[in-house]
């Protein structure tokens, strides 16, 4: 096991900086994932991780040794790229074998090594298979088994899920997870997809423009964003301004959201004093209207509904104009709700507040 330093890392391709000053420490064993958009500079700084690519300013660190200067075969990582980088006319056994042969390992312990990860892997008795028999899920297999067989220090992997139908994608995160989990390697694990970042991760840095908004537990990035942009970037929410009214000692401030009273803690402070509250769907209470709203309740009328089985899904256009997206699950006491009901939806008692504008 290997924990990952990265100190002060910047990376500019002419005027344009890439990263923005990265600094951060993945400790042994964890599962860490770069969670962003195209462009945000996640597969970048992979890349520095790898040796792929050399930062402009600061350096990277496995353990105590500083690995900035040395060249990727020679980092000791594994990696799973996005489109498996198989060699095509090689059989899943040679494929799996490559490192090992080029780390010069005896014959023996490269057969029993080899078959070890390809039963762990699930593919045992695929040994002499080309890839191009193979499915695209039994693909990415032999590339996870190809990474882990050689005893990386650091995993990496980039977008590796992402050409993987939907079914797949939810097998092959199980079968990733399993697998680093009993190796216990530290993996760095990239991608867009905030609900495979949410399934798997010990740890998630949410990326933006160079930089890591926010990191932490996965619950704790969906539970408490800090900001707008984590707020509908990881899962899904409903944002409405919000005007300061009265600070509190006990930590829990008053705001005013579209005429009615709402409490709640701030998560990070707004220079400009401009506040949005952060509601997920599926924290909203919805009920028929038969009275005035109280505090921490709107008034608003259903313009669509979605039944899903499980849930059910309302967009409610408030009174102000503003739209909301309310989750409720199991049956609903009363009579189901239906487009053009007048409703009341209510907060949760405590909410939270972001800053409106990027600080």
């Amino acid at each position: 096991m290997t924990e990952l330093s990265l100190r002060h890392i910047k990376k500019s391709y002419g005027h344009v900086e890439v990263l923005k000053g990265i600094d951060h420490q993945v400790p042994d064993g964890t599962f860490f994932t770069l969670l962003g958009p195209s462009g945000c500079g996640k597969t970048t700084l992979l890349r520095v991780i790898a040796g792929f690519v050399t930062p402009s300013v600061g350096s990277v660190h496995f353990g105590s040794e500083d690995v900035t200067g040395v060249p990727p075969h020679r980092r000791e990582i594994g990696m799973v790229f996005q489109d498996y980088a198989l060699f095509p006319d090689k059989s899943v056994f040679d494929n799996v074998a490559y490192g090992l042969r080029a780390r010069r390992v005896p014959k023996e312990e490269i057969r029993r090594s080899v078959n070890e990860y390809l039963e762990r892997v699930g593919l045992e008795g695929f040994g002499e298979r080309l890839p191009t028999a193979l499915s695209g899920g039994q693909r990415q297999r032999v590339a996870l088994a190809r990474a882990l067989v050689v005893g990386p220090r650091v995993l990496l992997m980039d977008e590796p899920l992402s050409n993987l139908d939907a079914a797949l994608r939810v097998q092959m995160r199980d079968v990733i997870r399993s697998l680093q989990l009993e190796t216990k390697t530290t993996t760095i694990f990239v991608t867009h997809d905030q609900e495979e970042a949410l399934a798997m991760s010990d740890t998630i840095a949410v990326m933006k423009d160079g930089r890591i908004d926010q990191c932490g537990a996965p619950d704790d990035v969906y539970r408490n964003p800090k900001t707008a942009y984590v707020s509908k970037f990881v899962g899904s929410a409903n944002l409405l301004q919000a005007k300061p009214v009265e600070r509190c000692n006990d930590g829990i401030c008053r705001f005013e959201v579209e005429g009615s009273n709402f409490a709640g803690r701030i998560m990070s402070e707004a220079n400009d004093g401009r506040y949005l509250v952060v509601a997920r769907p599926e924290n909203l209470g919805i009920r028929k209207a038969a009275a005035a709203p109280g505090e921490c309740e709107l008034s608003g009328v259903v313009i669509s509904t979605q039944f899903q089985g499980y849930r059910t899904s309302y967009r409610v256009k408030l009174k102000s104009g503003s739209e909301v997206n309310v989750e409720t699950f199991g049956e609903m006491d009363g009579s189901p709700l239906t487009r053009g009901d007048e409703v009341i939806v209510s907060f949760q008692d405590k909410c939270i507040f972001v800053p409106e504008a990027s600080q």
